[in-house]
């Protein structure tokens, strides 16, 4: 008993349970402790060996740099011997057995498209060291640059971004006898990859003499390829980007006479030509591009659409001189304006080495492309198409109302301001240029201007002259000043006979107040009132109980004269005979129904001096 107690002093007067859990949480912080020194001795062994390989590789990259591992520039292949060559396992090319019986010639030709496949530039990034397409490209085609075949097959070739190195010996020797026929302007069918083959070579000049010698062949390829219509879609874009990167202006000054444009639109070609300032013949442009359809004007005619294209390039011309000196574009805002276009990358879909171009520089193709620099690289600027149509509304507003002026045209018409707010918000510089009094004024005498020079004013109405003025117009009249005075006495005495103070008859009084009587005096006060405006709030509580709240309160807004009348019209009667008889005006009737109804039913109710068709059994049931 007493060894039993001494224990149980000893442990604290714990249970053998909590002993338990006790041991239990001191070997696992034990393992806790073991566990995280193990790992702090790894993480520093990883440590280690991570700086002892980024030691290597630095050894390693000095010693590469010390060696000048080619960049990707183009260099000539004088001895092939010298680059580093690829086994013919590592490139990807259809492998086929050759015929025993070649040639000599052709065997020198097998053997030499071997040397091309081996052919390779590396280019060095500081981390990694890794082919370049591009310039691979540019070696192997000079190294085959003069390879001329009479191959009697034609091997197929399907590949989307033909290469040298990864064709068969036949699809290679069925484009070197394509090439040669293509050299000499014999541009016969073949297959897409072959083409596209030569466009890549010309891009690259291979096998030229100068850059405006690929260019001429380029151009030559496209207009001899007429089965290649693929070309259409790419050859465009890779002409302008070659004409960019070579000096070839001096040879081709204007590259736009030289591209198909069929591609072009109607609106294109008038923008295009608002931006080079060409403002003859633009009325179809600019109503197809305004908010104000001038078309649909009671003005516009066959005749009138003549005037109207005069009048407005006049407008045009004289806005253009008047906003260069306020330093604002005009085709901006009459089309839009170059924008940077960030999807552009040069020779896009094709395998160049721009370091074999002359060398980039800023060239406008066209109002609508520009290549420049910014910030060092090259840019291509694309026209955005962004026509201020308010801008353009209130010009050929403004020039209609003026020619309805000149020609004297029945109506007349007000240009609204809005139109040019709410398209030049937030451009306070324009905003003010256009709100100032001399545009208008612009606007105004270039019309007159135009008219005057082409004698469109109207013709002034002389007065009608008399028989009896043309009779005296030329005799002298003379007066008698001393018979004035007489005159005057004459008419103070008819005047003084004229005014005869009597009493009223008091028999004519009688007589015109027994003139009515008190039944017809009712009556018609009783039909007055039934034409008048107030409302008959009564009679809309008869209503059947199927009809609408809202139509119970247009009901009882109208007055027992406009309920009569839709009551008539619901059964058929016409309206005008109906305002004829009660000396009422239609138009008048009209509008205030119409107007009750939009404000309870939120829609009209008589269009055309009828009732809608849809309303019409509801006003049956409660106008009558």
């Amino acid at each position: 008993m007493s060894e039993n107690f001494k224990k149980f002093i000893d442990t604290g007067g714990k249970s053998l349970d909590e002993i338990k859990k006790i041991a239990e949480k001191m070997v696992r912080n034990a393992a806790n402790a073991i566990i995280d020194e193990a790992e702090k001795s790894v993480k520093t062994e990883i440590r280690r060996k991570i700086r002892e390989v980024i030691s290597d590789a630095q050894i390693t990259s000095d010693k590469q740099k010390s060696e000048k591992i080619p960049s990707c520039t183009y260099e000539k292949p004088n001895s092939p011997e010298k680059k580093e060559l690829l086994r013919a396992d590592e490139i990807a090319y259809p492998h086929e057995s050759l015929p025993d019986n070649l040639t000599a010639r052709e065997k020198v030709l097998v053997d030499k498209i071997t040397e091309m496949r081996k052919l390779r530039e590396l280019s060095y990034n500081g981390y990694i060291v890794q082919r370049c397409a591009e310039v691979s490209f540019v070696l192997q085609g000079d190294f085959m640059a003069n390879e001329t075949d009479d191959f009697p097959r034609n091997a197929f070739c399907g590949m989307p971004t033909p290469m040298y190195a990864a064709m068969s010996v036949s699809q290679l020797r069925t484009y070197f006898t394509w090439r040669t026929d293509a050299r000499r302007g014999i541009y016969r069918k073949t297959d897409k990859s072959y083409v596209i083959l030569y466009a890549y070579e010309l891009l690259n000049k291979i096998g030229v003499l100068s850059s405006a010698d690929a260019f001429g062949r380029l151009l030559d390829l496209w207009n001899g390829c007429g089965f290649a219509g693929y070309l259409d879609g790419v050859m465009p874009r890779w002409l302008k980007d070659f004409y960019a990167f070579n000096n070839i202006s001096d040879v081709y000054p204007n590259i736009n006479a030289l591209l198909k444009n069929n591609d072009k639109t109607a609106e294109e070609t008038a923008a295009e030509d608002i931006l080079e300032k060409n403002y003859h013949d633009k009325l179809d442009y600019l109503a197809e591009n305004s908010v104000y359809d001038i078309k649909k004007s009671s003005f516009y005619s066959e005749e009138t659409a003549r005037l109207l294209n005069g009048a407005c390039e006049a407008v045009l011309n004289a806005l253009d001189k008047y906003f260069s000196e306020n330093d604002i574009d005009l085709g901006a805002l009459l089309c839009g304006q170059l924008k940077k276009d960030f999807s552009w990358k040069p020779f896009e879909g094709a395998l160049v080495n721009t370091d074999r171009m002359d060398g980039f520089h800023a060239v406008r193709i066209s109002a609508a492309e520009n290549y420049c620099i910014r910030r060092g690289e090259p840019v291509l600027e694309r026209f955005l198409f962004m026509p201020q149509k308010g801008f353009i509304g209130y010009i050929l507003k403004s020039v209609e109302a003026r020619l309805r002026a000149n020609t004297g045209y029945k109506r007349k018409i007000v240009p609204s301001e809005n139109m040019l707010i709410n398209d030049l918000k937030n451009r306070e510089k324009i905003l003010s240029a256009v709100r100032n009094g001399q545009f208008d004024e612009i606007i105004a005498n270039a019309v007159d201007d135009y008219c005057r020079k082409n004698a469109l004013f109207a013709q002034k109405k002389s007065p009608k002259i008399s028989e009896d003025y043309v009779r005296y117009a030329k005799k002298d009249i003379s007066i008698d000043i001393s018979k004035l005075e007489k005159i005057r006495e004459q008419s103070e005495e008819t005047a003084k006979k004229l005014i005869v103070e009597e009493a009223p008859d008091e028999e004519f009084v009688e007589m015109a107040s027994e003139r009515i009587s008190d039944e017809e005096f009712d009556e018609k006060i009783s039909e007055y009132s039934a034409l008048s405006e107030i409302a008959d709030n009564e009679s809309a509580q008869d209503l059947p109980d199927d009809i609408p709240d809202e139509w119970r309160k247009f009901i009882a807004s109208l007055s027992r004269g406009e309920r009569s009348l839709l009551a008539a019209m619901s059964e058929g009667e016409s309206a005008e005979a109906f305002c004829r008889e009660k000396g009422l005006l239609p138009e008048t009737v009209f509008e205030s129904i119409n107007g009750k109804a939009m404000e309870f039913i939120l829609d009209i109710v008589i269009d055309n001096a009828e009732i809608i068709p849809d309303y019409l059994d509801i006003i049956k049931k409660s106008a009558r």
